[in-house]
């Protein structure tokens, strides 16, 4: 196997390890710690929308959150982007536990 082809095998792990692991961690803590109000915010601030698997009815609010991050890429700078993911997805999710 030469390096090239081991890169792309170890991308893709990293890939799906990055995929799917937001979505483990949020339905596991979300059966062991459920609506712990800083669990949720961290999950939002370190996954960005993945981090609503937290909560139950995560669908539609993951679906919105994404979609206000892709449209800040489509209209932002990249940095303004990224603050935008930061900043809205816990914010969702801190309304969603309040409310």
């Amino acid at each position: 196997m030469d390096a090239s082809t081991l890169n792309i095998i170890l991308t893709a792990i990293i890939l799906l390890g990055a995929t799917v692991l937001p979505f483990i961690l949020g339905t596991r803590l979300r059966r062991s710690k459920p609506n712990v109000l800083w669990i949720g915010l961290l999950l939002c601030f370190i996954f960005g929308p993945a981090g609503q698997v937290y909560v139950e009815g995560w669908i539609p609010w993951f679906l919105v959150v994404l979609g206000v991050c892709v449209g800040a890429q489509q209209f932002l700078s990249a940095e303004m982007a990224m603050l935008a993911m930061v900043v809205v997805s816990p914010l969702v999710m801190y309304f969603r536990m309040r409310r």
